[in-house]
């Protein structure tokens, strides 16, 4: 592709509105000179990040350190996908003509035929549009449609069309202004047989499938004859069109879902359309599968917290699942909407009352771990092995994610609905110790002749650490601690040890202080120390709130249970939710 001069780009750099791109996903307000709003980067309760005066040209976020321009701005969160896209991005929507360097002439035929054929897409769109509301075999469409309560304003908004049977209406249209027939293979909206150009799509619903910038990629196309075999067809797959890094809807609801904080994600394009229809305008659809890494990130640059919306039954649980796995190296934050057995939003969306019930499953939507969890336990059959597999399952599951209040609520759900703490621990270090077979031997003299520990174990052993890693620190945190705190008398006597700095610990205790001195050699911050301290106070009134119930102590019960939710909203407050 040939490249944007230098001159071109200083003047989109001049003449690019960094606050109206802001604006546009973060809400600002003035205080002393600046413009000042929440970090769209991380999370944040107090304003930390601000435009740079005096001409607002540069960002920068005083709690992270996110820093850039409005070139930079484009490819962080607003889906360029290279600072030369950024600048056409911006080019576009400033009003700025770009010149281009001396390209060769390959390069120049490249860059005709790709806007070529973007042109024909659009255009497709605009055509498949205009049947639907003019042509006379799309009246069963028109039907259906506004049958199923989505207005026609909707309808326009998301520029639903209708293919016409026939096989070359659209084909036979670009032919005649010009278009070739490779160039419509291309962007995949003809077959070519026996030299003749045929429509791809015929007798379908079309939802136009856009890009991030609202461009045209390819469509999703729904029959209405029960006969088909295949209810949707998508675009083939191609240069113009690859599903998987794709999402309907986005281009219509990055705004909505940046101001709101979070994107809404369903399965298919009617999904998308009942959720407006209930007032969720930040809604996209993955259309029908598995969320992708490449899906994921596009959403993370969008909103910092990724609610899904799929059907209520096993394959929408199981969607959900393997989005945990695409999303393991995506900085973004996982819930579920519990929607009522056997729904999909399009049709909740159809009545008064099931948008209402809508709106408030997204607004309440449940963290993902947690409701995986109670989801495969609510699954497990009654047998031993049943069980044993289910516990297994969610071992394995809670054993792959970094400590959070999220990974702290799914394993109080294993305990609170009946499992015994003692069984769960027992299939979590077998999940240990099956990731750590695929590991290469850590030397005995870092990790001691200790055995795998519980999770509970872990999580003093890393409070003990950090107390001997910043001893002025720590020693007063180990001090305030109960007995109850710690679960083992080894942990205990190590207590005792660090607060009165003994150095040589006795020989039982060896094992345990060389593991500890091991985790503490990589030092710590108070930050760290105050997090680990909430886990184990934590767990320790979650032993005492299942105590007074057992015991029948409700007033005792209710009181507990209000003091783990106190710490579970410091935990959140210190950043490691």
């Amino acid at each position: 592709m040939p490249r944007i001069d230098d001159a071109s780009i200083d003047e989109v750099r001049r003449t690019a509105d960094l606050l109206e791109l802001v604006r546009g996903q973060v809400q600002l307000s003035k205080r002393g000179g600046r413009w000042w709003g929440r970090c769209p980067f991380h999370d944040e309760r107090s304003p930390s990040f601000c435009l740079i005066p005096p001409e607002n040209r540069t960002y920068y976020c005083y709690g992270c350190g996110a820093t850039g321009d409005s070139f930079t701005w484009m490819q962080q969160r607003e889906g360029a996908g290279s600072f030369m896209e950024s600048v056409e991005q911006l080019a576009d929507r400033f009003g700025v003509d770009l010149r281009y360097e001396v390209a060769t002439p390959q390069q120049e035929a490249r860059r005709l035929e790709g806007a070529r054929v973007r042109e024909l897409l659009d255009r497709a769109c605009g055509f498949y549009a205009a049947m639907l509301w003019n042509a006379d075999d799309a009246a069963p469409a028109r039907e259906y449609l506004l049958g199923r309560g989505f207005p026609e304003d909707l309808l326009r908004t998301f520029r639903v069309g209708w293919a016409p049977a026939g096989g070359i209406s659209l084909a036979g249209r670009a032919i005649a202004e010009g278009f070739s027939r490779e160039q419509l293979v291309q962007a995949g909206l003809a077959r070519v047989r026996g030299g003749t150009a045929t429509d791809f799509f015929s007798a379908r619903i079309t939802f136009p499938i856009s890009d991030a910038r609202g461009r045209v990629q390819g469509f999703g196309a729904r029959t209405l004859d029960p006969e088909e075999r295949a209810k949707y067809v998508n675009s083939p797959e191609g240069d113009a069109f690859r599903k998987r890094e794709l999402l309907f809807g986005l281009d219509l609801a990055r705004q909505a879902a940046a101001r709101a904080g979070y994107t809404v994600v369903s399965e298919g394009y009617t999904d998308v359309l009942g959720l407006r229809l209930a007032g969720i305008e930040g809604a996209v659809a993955c259309m029908g599968t598995a969320l992708t890494t490449t899906q994921l990130r596009l959403l993370a640059r969008v909103a910092s917290e990724v609610r899904l919306c799929f059907d209520a039954d096993r394959a929408g649980e199981d969607a959900a699942r393997r989005t945990i796995e695409a999303a393991r190296d995506v900085p973004v934050r996982l819930a579920v909407v519990g929607l009522p057995p056997g729904t999909d939003p399009g049709e909740l969306a159809a009545g008064a009352t099931g948008r209402a019930v809508l709106a408030a499953a997204v607004a309440s939507a449940d963290p993902l771990l947690p409701w995986l969890v109670e989801r495969r336990i609510a699954r497990a059959g009654e047998s031993p092995a049943d069980q044993d597999r289910a516990l297994a399952e969610l071992a394995s599951l809670l054993q792959g994610f970094p400590e959070s209040a999220d990974k702290d609520e799914a394993i109080r759900r294993v305990t609170a609905l009946g499992i015994s703490p003692v069984l769960f621990d027992r299939f979590t270090r077998r999940a240990q110790g099956t990731r750590g077979a695929a590991r290469a031997p850590r030397p005995e003299a870092e990790v001691g002749a200790l055995e795998a520990p519980s999770i509970d174990e872990a999580r003093e052993r890393q409070l003990l650490a950090l107390a001997i890693a910043m001893p002025t620190a720590g020693r007063p945190v180990l001090q305030g601690l109960r007995e109850e705190h710690l679960g083992s008398q080894p942990h205990r006597d190590a207590r005792a040890l660090i607060i009165a700095g003994e150095v040589g610990w006795p020989e039982g205790l060896a094992a345990l202080e060389a593991a500890l001195r091991v985790v503490a050699a990589d030092g710590g911050t108070e930050e760290e120390l105050k997090d680990a301290y909430l886990r184990v106070e934590k767990r320790a009134l979650e032993r005492r709130m299942a105590a007074a119930r057992a015991e029948g102590d409700d007033a005792g019960f209710l009181r507990f249970q209000a003091m783990v939710k106190r710490v579970e909203g410091a935990l959140r407050g210190s950043g490691s939710a």
